[in-house]
């Protein structure tokens, strides 16, 4: 073992630290190293560890709190393994907490989103838990799931304390102890039997730290782990939950009413700074706190900070606002006493409004005459001043904090970030850096909340993502500095990149890391194709990146994400790693990992990174054009409710393949279009255009009864969705000849094709087979086309995967519903191998071409095919539109593949007359158990390629709606 190695091995805490500072100076003595102010150095790191202990009892604790957990961790082995179903309102920090603790713990843990009743009570009866547990749940719990199966609630409150709002009531009341209760779901709210409980103390946490989602993350959520872990044993041994009783003395919680904002209004003429911060803080996060007297306006306040550096006149009226200072506004209050808040975030009380900046959000006229109140990087602001990024020296040592708010980072910020670094790498009398990010979030990558404000959304994110690049490759490019990022809280998507950029990656074992973009529709950028690969290798990096699930501290250290877990809890981290840090600012070990750092990284290094650099941001270019992207931008900004189970959420602790649903998808797409058709109708009556619907005209030759049912549905629907629809039946027997029956459709068409107030046409299929079908699809105007089916069409399948809706071309509508399916539950389409069953022209074909163009290896089979086994088995995913029924056969599927149905047979029982819908895939027990997703018949493809068409209306509706407002500005 090297000298580095040695003296980089984790701390241990207490006795066993004089132990450690001996191995260290042991090697060093045998590395021919000068021992004296090695051995100097390390007398003061026993001094400076002794008063820690002295001065931390909550290390004491801490300790006693892990020797438990080590002893109940030799006894796992002999404790029964259950299956547990996590019901949530979203997988947020909690839930992926107790994910990955249940998970660690050997139970097998499957995660649904609480949508329903109904849902729930489905998604219980069909993975049939042990066990229930609702880590983070606002909806009521079914009587009948919870008499079936054992439900536990996860309630951030103390024993007895009942209601919606335990958070906001606890701060809002200056609680100094505060809890976590784990009870039985009950007919009565929080009224169960309880079967654990943890509690906090909140007395000596500063201001700062006391708002709802920083006490939620920081404090709540450690307590509930330890409290499941106890309720989960406590269930698997049998013992019973203990009743409510609030005749017993030691339970101190209440029935608290709903928070009304009344109750939390802040008086600006008496209350003082502390106690507006105090009120804000308490509805931070969600709701946020109503304020109706400061803008004329209703608006919400978020992030509240005391001023105390700044001299407000005595003679200040309330309510003036005093000054801007990196987003965040400077508000009088308590008149005439001279005090001061800083509220950083604001959102507007109307519908479609998010919460931003707060300079963002106020007039910008009343901005203007805001002056602009700086303050240095070396401020420290806490409990005194709003500063967001300051550092602190300490000896050779400097720590960087970077604390914003939830942890997004936008434009400015990461350049004022990179202002920092710049001012920083000018001092010249420090050896390490510490990147200490926030305590809550590290960060989260990009602002998403501040590009969709954005004007020109596609430049901001693009802006935004290369300032992001510009910090860390400052980071990378201090090659005389040792730069250590310390992981106090949790981080997602490219900040979990932003760390590696450091030499060093330390953390706390509570920290949850998301290293993945694809949920967001990104590649990714932030140098995590050099960085990631260089750490865990190129395997391991495309495995956590495509997963799309959280990783505990312990499982990043496993896998070298990260260097070392210091310690429980973020509390005590700074403070191991200024003690790690201390060590390697000895000369000899300090100059040797200078040496070291310089010799890896090699001379071609900056091109390495430039090369790096470049490919992502060129495919993140794509992909902040692409829908995925802006739709779950859109999702997330505007706390879009799941429509269903996240994939890469759903398939955690599966058994069984997943069910894509695709009736729900479609309905959701229907409420999108509803929305955007108000939208460009809104837009159509400012440029002082009269608005119009979307136009559908629909054209059916002949009397089949199918063709008559569908165009009816489709009729029906868009005439539900405001459409203008049309449809022209033509009898195949009222003409004398098929040249007349053609001239009749052909007229028709061409009548379609020149009113301006049809944005679509489509002629149902399968015509008579004695017309020219070829010739008839060709006649519709490629503008209005949107079945795709024109000869034209084809190409555009080889550029993108939806119609877009600025030029004329489409995608067939099943085509695209079938690419939308892939997308929605992320299924990757490069490298993957296809087997397209049915080669039909309005589905196999072009669905070959559509995802060749995507990077897959298509093989087109139809039912005569020679050894079509063998070309299914060999699928990653399989696609069957051929129409016949269970052609393909259970056991033919490749285990974990992907299986879409599009086919569809009618049978009916020539004895019971009864009707059956068939798809061509073959639905066994076995199906169910060998592939990972699948599209049930009905109720997969089939509303999807209906909604699709309604989709491709609407595009080619905006894109001549577009050019009529242009047309009409331009004059």
């Amino acid at each position: 073992m090297s000298l580095i190695q040695k003296c980089h091995s984790t701390i241990p805490r207490t006795n066993g630290l004089l132990r450690h500072i001996q191995k260290c100076s042991s090697a060093t003595n045998q590395s021919n190293f000068s021992t004296n102010a090695v051995h100097e150095h390390l007398s003061k790191l026993i001094q400076q560890h002794q008063q820690d202990r002295i001065n931390s009892q909550h290390v004491t604790n801490a300790h006693q709190l892990e020797d438990t957990i080590n002893r109940s961790e030799q006894q796992q082995r002999l404790i029964k393994k259950l299956r547990i179903l996590l019901l949530s309102n979203t997988h947020n920090s909690m839930s992926q907490a107790v994910y990955l603790m249940l998970t660690q713990m050997g139970h097998n843990v499957m995660i649904e989103m609480a949508l329903s009743s109904s849902q729930m009570e489905q998604v219980a009866a069909e993975l049939n838990p042990d066990l229930i547990i609702c880590p983070f749940l606002t909806k009521v719990v079914p009587e009948n799931l919870f008499r079936k199966v054992k439900t536990l609630i996860v309630h951030p409150g103390i024993v007895g304390d009942r209601g919606i709002h335990s958070l906001d009531w606890a701060l809002l009341e200056e609680q100094k102890e505060w809890g976590v209760t784990i009870m039985e779901a009950d007919k009565e709210m929080d009224a169960g039997p309880i079967y654990a409980t943890q509690n906090f103390s909140l007395a000596n946490l500063p201001l700062s730290q006391l708002t709802k989602s920083k006490v939620y993350r920081n404090q709540v959520i450690p307590a509930a782990l330890q409290s499941i872990n106890r309720a989960v044993r406590n269930f698997i041994e049998q013992i019973e939950p203990t009743p409510l009783d609030y005749s017993n003395p030691t339970v101190r919680g209440t029935l608290k009413p709903t928070m009304k904002q009344s109750q939390c209004t802040i008086n600006w003429e008496e209350d003082d700074a502390r106690t507006i911060v105090r009120k804000i803080s308490s509805r931070d996060s969600n709701p946020g706190l109503l304020d109706n007297s400061l803008f004329g306006c209703g608006m919400y306040l978020y992030g509240a900070h005391i001023e105390k550096l700044i001299k407000v006149p005595s003679n200040t009226p309330s309510k003036q606002l005093l000054g801007q200072r990196d987003g965040a506004i400077l508000i009088s209050c308590q008149g005439g006493n001279g005090e001061a808040v800083w509220i950083t975030h604001m959102k507007r009380v109307r519908p479609y409004n998010i919460k931003l900046p707060a300079t963002r959000v106020i007039d910008p006229d009343q901005l203007s005459t805001l002056p602009v109140l700086s303050v240095s990087f070396n401020t420290v602001p806490t409990d005194v001043t709003f500063n967001e990024i300051y550092y602190e020296k300490k000896n050779d040592i400097i720590f960087l904090h970077f604390d914003f708010y939830n942890g997004a980072m936008s434009t400015t910020q990461c350049q004022r970030l990179l202002q920092a670094l710049n001012e920083i790498e000018q001092i010249n009398n420090f050896k390490i850096l510490v990147l200490c990010g926030g305590r809550s979030y590290f960060s989260n990558g990009i602002h998403l909340n501040v590009i969709e404000a954005a004007e020109d959304k596609y430049i901001e994110s693009y802006a935004n993502i290369n300032a992001l690049n510009d910090v860390i490759l400052k980071i990378m490019s201090m090659k005389n500095k040792i730069t250590i990022s310390a992981l106090q809280g949790n981080a997602g998507a490219g900040d979990v990149m932003m760390s590696l950029a450091a030499d060093y990656v330390y953390a706390n074992s509570e920290v949850v890391l998301n290293p993945h973009y694809r949920t967001m529709g990104l590649f990714g950028s932030e140098y995590w194709t050099y960085n990631l690969s260089r750490r865990i290798g190129f395997d391991n990096a495309r495995q956590i990146t495509e997963a799309c699930e959280p990783l505990s501290a312990q499982k990043a250290e496993e896998i070298h994400l990260i260097d070392r877990i210091l310690c429980q809890s973020s509390d005590e981290l700074l403070t191991k790693v200024e003690m790690m840090a201390h060590l390697l600012t000895i000369d000899v070990i300090y100059d040797n990992l200078i040496k070291k750092k310089k010799e890896e990284d090699g001379p071609l290094f900056y091109d390495k990174l430039a090369a790096c650099r470049s490919t992502e941001l060129a495919k993140m270019a794509e992909n902040f054009r692409n829908s995925s992207y802006n739709l779950a931008r859109h999702s997330f900004v505007y706390k879009t409710p799941p429509v269903i189970t996240p994939w890469h959420i759903k398939k955690l602790g599966r058994e069984t393949a997943i069910r894509a649903n695709g009736k729900e998808i479609a309905k959701h797409i229907q409420t999108n279009i509803s929305q955007k058709i108000k939208s460009l109708q809104s837009h159509a009556i400012e440029a002082g255009l009269t608005p119009r619907s979307p136009g559908l005209a629909c054209l059916i030759v002949g009397n089949r009864r199918d063709s008559l049912l569908y165009v009816q549905k489709k009729n029906s629907l868009a005439s539900s969705f405001g459409f203008l629809t049309q449809v022209v039946h033509i009898n195949d027997n009222q003409s004398s000849s098929i040249d007349e029956l053609e001239a009749v459709i052909l007229q028709q068409i061409n009548q379609w094709n020149n009113d301006p107030l049809i944005d679509g046409i489509v002629v149902q299929l399968p015509l008579p087979e004695q017309l020219d079908r070829r010739r008839i699809l060709d006649t519709i105007c490629l503008e209005k086309d949107v079945d795709g089916l024109h000869s034209l069409q084809l190409a555009d399948l080889c550029i993108s995967s939806t119609s877009p809706s600025s030029s004329t071309s489409f995608i067939p509508c099943t085509v695209r519903g079938i690419l939308h399916l892939l997308e929605f539950y992320h299924v990757k389409l490069p490298g993957k191998v296809v087997c397209i069953v049915g080669a039909s022209k309005t589905v196999g074909l072009p669905l070959a071409l559509a995802l060749s163009s995507r990077g897959c290896t298509v093989t087109i089979c139809t039912v005569q095919t020679n050894h079509l086994q063998e070309k299914v088995e060999r699928a990653d995913i399989l696609i069957a539109s051929a129409g016949v029924a269970n052609l393909v056969k259970a056991d033919w599927i490749r285990p974990g593949a992907v299986v879409i149905d599009a086919g569809i047979t009618v049978m009916e029982n020539e004895l019971t007359k009864q009707i059956t819908v068939c798809g061509d895939v073959e639905k066994t027990d076995n199906l169910w158990k060998r592939a990972s997703l699948i599209t049930p018949v009905p109720g997969g493809v089939g509303p999807m390629t209906v909604v699709m068409l309604l989709q491709n209306t609407l595009d080619a509706y905006k894109a001549r709606l577009t050019q009529e407002i242009l047309k009409t500005t331009q004059k």
